[in-house]
């Protein structure tokens, strides 16, 4: 987690509130501190900053500026949401070590560190509607809808785990994965010698099968390539015809599967699963590396960012093109 730095804002008129001083950027020998008969300039502090960190801060408060300009309130409220459950898993997380957790990350107080959280959701939100709207093509969400779009599925199936554990050598496991193939095997015979396989196969789940659905006859509903079962399991059911079996066992990491299709939906239609394609490509985009710094580029481009300090702007330009 980073924590975001304010900068300290030299382009502010020169005010008298109360006791306080802040000195205006015309000339830049307005002073800034003195002591012991030394003085430093409005224009020292600058470029003394500048050369630290100035491009951080520069181009972070251009993105909070965008920002502002791109939420919409709707994506505001979830951004504010977002955060405060966040902040509140965080919390509940360090429980009585909660100010430590402050302190590591160098932050003063609960508040700023909401803070910061809400910025980041923020910003999030500006940068994932960028993507939906700027980045992603028609053509992008067509090919994803024709490669990744599938009518729901129902199985059966039946799973078969080798009877290992970690105290057994390679040569045990081997055997004990031996063994449960050809129990698998030999389950799929006996779906052979049935005329109503489906009544064959709920029996069999019931009283063979080593998964947890077992007792329901083996049944998974309604799932697709997202829902989160594994690969080799998916592209089985796939495909299969409804009312057809596996006639090999498929191995997967957690045994070997007997797999029995019971009915697959015909595939929704584009504008049905338009919003969650863009999420899904907006996911993939995001992922790939130093996806922020390069999105977050392109929408200051559209921006038109024109960066007139020439210290900064090389500084700038010379790290953008690390991630092109």
């Amino acid at each position: 987690m980073k924590k975001k730095y304010l900068l300290l804002l030299l382009c502010l008129p020169l005010l008298v509130t109360g006791c306080k001083y802040e000195p205006k950027l015309v000339d830049g020998k307005e002073v800034v501190v003195e002591l012991d008969g030394k003085q430093f300039t409005a224009e020292e502090f600058y470029e003394e900053m500048k050369e630290i960190n100035g491009t951080g801060v520069l181009i972070n408060l251009v993105n909070n500026y965008i920002t502002e300009k791109e939420l919409t309130e709707e994506m505001e409220k979830d951004a504010l949401e977002e955060a405060q459950a966040q902040y509140d898993s965080y919390y509940a997380s360090a429980g009585s070590e909660w100010n430590s957790f402050l302190s590591y990350y160098n932050y003063s107080s609960s508040e700023a560190f909401l803070k910061d959280l809400q910025d980041s959701y923020k910003q999030s939100a500006v940068l994932e509607n960028y993507l939906k709207t700027d980045v992603i093509k028609e053509e992008d969400i067509n090919e994803y809808y024709e490669n990744d779009i599938y009518g729901e599925v129902t199985v059966r199936h039946i799973l078969i785990k080798p009877d290992v554990d970690d105290d057994m050598t390679d040569t045990e496991k081997e055997e004990a994965k031996r063994k449960a193939l050809e129990e698998a095997n030999d389950i799929i015979k006996k779906l052979g010698n049935t005329d109503n396989v489906e009544e064959k196969f709920i029996e069999l789940a019931k009283d063979e099968s080593d998964d947890t659905t077992a007792s329901e006859g083996g049944l998974i509903e309604n799932f697709t390539n997202e829902s989160g079962l594994v690969e080799e399991f998916w592209e089985a059911s796939l495909k299969l015809e409804n009312g057809k079996y596996t006639t090999e066992p498929v191995e997967t990491e957690y045994g070997y599967h007997i797999i029995y299709k019971v009915s697959q939906k015909e595939k929704p239609a584009l504008e049905d699963v338009k919003e969650k394609i863009l999420d899904n490509l907006v996911d993939e985009l995001l992922s790939e590396d130093n996806a922020n710094l390069i999105y977050w580029a392109g929408l200051r481009e559209k921006y038109n960012m024109n960066i007139l300090d020439e210290v900064i702007k090389d500084t700038y330009d010379s790290t953008m093109k690390l991630y092109k």
